[in-house]
């Protein structure tokens, strides 16, 4: 039962850092890694919180700031 939890566990945990990754593959037009602030005003919900997102204010989202939140 343990080994049950633990390993659901990762799969939930590995399937959240690959929906960031794609996240970050669709928006991130130049290919840089990381997503600005042009780049995330093609997704209203992200470019609603992209500010509240970008936890050093350099103006863009990197795969750590998404997955901080």
């Amino acid at each position: 039962m343990k080994k049950t939890i633990l390993i659901s566990a990762f799969v939930l945990a590995s399937s959240a850092v690959y929906a960031q990754e794609d996240k970050i593959s669709i928006l991130d037009a130049n290919a840089d890694g990381r997503i600005s602030v042009e780049e995330a005003a093609s997704d209203p919900a992200l470019s609603a919180v992209f500010a509240k997102l970008d936890i050093n204010k350099d103006g863009y989202l990197t795969p750590s700031e998404l997955a901080d939140n």
